[in-house]
């Protein structure tokens, strides 16, 4: 009983969104020739009840190419400047030239090293970018007003330190949200 047999991942999250969206918009529609799931169907089977290997590897955000970033410290030795664009599927990378079209890349600071990290609204949908720590309190005043326009940026200006680990939109905290690793200088 205690173990849970479908955790949520974005993937389950987005398909959530999504049906809950589509049954908004279309409730007058529903209903007809729909069959409940059985007991022992979980989102992630197969037509053989084969359970999937969907390890949200794959980019939910068109604009991205992957969702596998480059973390070793001396990619990031000489980074103080991060730009993302802001979808409502997640945060894709620009620059520097390593997270460019990576969905919520890992971002690698050096503890105590002054950054600046800026989103940019890609998609008419309120987007902010906040630095949250392990329980989900934001660090320092680290939350951006909302940019809701394309290409409307906000920027945070910040010392990185080890209580940072988390960079979100605090509109979409399940889907658009990347770790922050610091690392000693």
């Amino acid at each position: 009983m205690g173990t849970d047999r479908w955790p949520v991942t974005r993937r389950r999250a987005l398909a959530g969104i999504g049906g809950a969206a589509a049954i908004t918009s279309s409730a007058g529609c529903l209903g007809l020739g729909t069959e409940p799931e059985s007991e022992g169907d979980s989102p992630d089977t197969d037509a053989n009840g084969t359970e999937s290997t969907d390890d949200d590897s794959d980019p939910v955000t068109d604009a991205a190419e992957t969702t596998v970033t480059d973390t070793d410290p001396d990619t990031w030795a000489g980074v103080s400047t991060i730009r993302l664009d802001a979808y409502v599927g997640g945060w894709v990378g620009v620059e520097p030239p390593h997270i460019d079209r990576v969905e919520n890349p890992t971002l690698v600071l050096v503890d105590g090293r002054e950054y600046e990290l800026t989103g940019e609204n890609q998609d008419s949908v309120k987007h902010n970018l906040a630095i949250h720590d392990e329980s989900g309190t934001v660090v320092d005043d680290l939350s951006s007003p909302i940019i809701a326009t394309p290409g409307e940026t906000e920027t945070l200006r910040f010392e990185a330190s080890h209580e940072m680990v988390t960079y979100i939109c605090e509109h979409q905290p399940v889907i658009q949200l990347g770790d922050i690793r610091v690392v000693d200088g």
